[in-house]
């Protein structure tokens, strides 16, 4: 499977959007895993898988915030392109501090 085009068309800003998205259909699951599965060892497994994922997925999400401070995003391994705005006040904010320190 090709993710070229996916790759590419990705942001940060798309990126922690689909990311929440995902975390609340993966809520949305565990609701209704604990109303369906009737079997307790079942219903534990289906929960710790749906936790697991749930954990990566915001753990990912976390590091985005880094990504105006090191220019380099990823997510799971995929990199993401930097919107304009938000280099552009990445930058602002290092020229800023820059003109504080030298004033």
């Amino acid at each position: 499977m090709d993710l070229g085009a996916w790759n590419s068309a990705l942001d940060v800003a798309t990126t922690e959007t689909m990311s929440l998205v995902v975390l609340g259909v993966l809520v949305l699951l565990v609701v209704a895993a604990l109303l369906l599965v009737s079997k307790v060892f079942v219903k534990l497994v289906v929960v710790g898988l749906i936790v697991t994922v749930g954990v990566a997925v915001h753990s990912q999400r976390a590091e985005l915030a880094e990504c105006p401070r090191t220019c380099a995003c990823s997510f799971f391994g995929y990199e993401l392109e930097i919107g304009p705005e938000v280099v552009h006040n990445a930058c602002q904010d290092v020229v800023s501090r820059i003109r504080a320190a030298v004033d």
